[in-house]
């Protein structure tokens, strides 16, 4: 085509050449030796143009010829490269569908000829962990690593994920730790190591590494916050065992955390199992007065604290604000009890009794009518307590219980119980 118009350019061109010197085509006499050639002005112009455009097609014509060769290679390196390129999105694809056998076969073939080897291998490596095929994905991360030395931070962090998920936490930890000498402040580093330090239960590593997710913003205050609270709280829950454990744990606890209501719940409850229970007795109190909590004013009323009297003052001081609370009531007739006042006590777990009946409740109102000699109301305590914590037959509920044995036995379920008279 370029052939043909370029001709009829020169045509064109050669015409009106002869229009414009029809008058005067003018003369040109070539002399060479014996050879003689006369011609026209005109013609030899027409012939020299019409020459010149035919040799510079002809020349271009036999160069593109010669180039023929490297232009089929280059077209098909180019194709080959599309074809690539389509496979590896395709094994990408794969990937994200959970295809593993297609994903890694797609990733591993074309990881070469893609312009990204590493995430090939990175994606086969996934795929064959997803198969169990360890050797292999060891190998693509190998591979992976040789391609990218730079990059080793992102082969090594893969290969840490890779590790811990099928359940190799160990070996995930020692990659984590060396990578974060390199890179102290890498946020996906940190982040792993805190899910990895999460599940192996490695508390005391998690509070180390507590200070750079937060100076780095790994995460967000209330997440960051709400990891701190469980990390001292299980800290304090694997301590409950030995009390010297316990207290340098607490002693570890920043003042701040140690209000936290459930790091508070867990101290107490590991203080209670060693008889005490009476040192978190005021940091309690302080708790419930500015943050009303149902089970920490269940245990303030469980432990024994060094002033007995001031125990009972504080928790009727706490009354302002859950004048109705059952806990509370049950916490107040616990605390009057143990200070002798026995009517208080009686109103207190009987206002509890009527605001929400619970075995527990009904326990202390039935040792309460046992001291005060109401024999008759502590069996009906008793009987109405063991109706709540056990689904019994109507016709066993409604038999009435002898009130000339006294005695009082615990069932396994560790419900009180006054047995029938042989």
């Amino acid at each position: 085509m370029k052939l043909l118009i370029t001709a009829i350019i020169a045509l064109l061109a050669s015409v009106a050449i002869a229009l414009y010197a029809k008058d005067d085509p003018g003369y040109i006499m070539v002399n060479y030796g014996n050879w003689t050639m006369e011609a026209s002005l005109v013609l030899v112009l027409s012939v020299g143009i019409v020459g010149y455009i035919i040799l510079y097609q002809l020349t271009k014509l036999l160069g593109g010829t010669l180039k023929s060769p490297r232009t089929l290679l280059s077209w098909n390196g180019k194709r080959k490269e599309c074809k690539a390129r389509m496979a590896n999105a395709q094994g990408m694809v794969e990937l994200a569908e959970g295809n593993w056998k297609k994903a890694e076969q797609l990733l591993s073939q074309n990881a070469q000829a893609g312009e990204l080897p590493v995430l090939n291998y990175l994606g086969a490596a996934r795929a064959a962990q997803k198969l169990g095929a360890k050797e292999r994905r060891d190998h693509y991360l190998k591979m992976a690593r040789q391609l990218a030395p730079r990059n080793s931070i992102a082969v090594s962090l893969t290969q840490a994920e890779l590790l811990m998920s099928n359940g190799q936490l160990e070996e995930a930890a020692q990659s984590l730790k060396l990578l974060r000498q390199f890179a102290p402040k890498n946020e996906s580093i940190l982040k792993l190591l805190a899910k990895l330090y999460t599940k192996m239960g490695e508390w005391n590593k998690l509070i180390d590494i507590l200070p750079a997710l937060r100076k780095n913003h790994v995460l967000s205050a209330f997440d960051l916050d709400r990891l701190e609270h469980m990390a001292y709280a299980e800290l304090l829950k694997c301590s409950a065992h030995d009390v010297d454990l316990l207290n340098n744990a607490w002693h570890r606890t920043p003042r701040r955390i140690r209000k936290q209501e459930s790091v508070l719940l867990e101290y107490t409850h590991a203080l209670i199992g060693h008889g005490q229970g009476h040192q978190s007795e005021e940091l309690i109190y302080q708790v419930i007065n500015n943050n009303w909590n149902d089970e920490l004013c269940y245990l303030y009323g469980i432990i024994k604290g060094n002033n007995l009297s001031r125990q009972y003052k504080n928790a009727e001081k706490l009354l302002r604000k859950q004048r109705t609370n059952p806990v509370l009531l049950l916490t107040l007739g616990r605390l009057a009890l143990r200070n002798g006042e026995l009517e208080k006590a009686r109103g207190y777990l009987e206002a509890s009794m009527q605001a929400d009946p619970q075995p527990e409740t009904c326990k202390e109102l039935a040792a309460l009518m046992e001291k005060c000699g109401e024999q008759e109301k502590a069996i009906e305590y008793y009987r109405t307590g063991l109706s709540m914590s056990v689904s019994l037959p109507a016709q066993a509920q409604q038999i009435a219980l002898p009130a000339s044995n006294n005695n009082v036995i615990e069932s396994r379920s560790g419900v009180l119980l006054a047995p029938q008279q042989a």
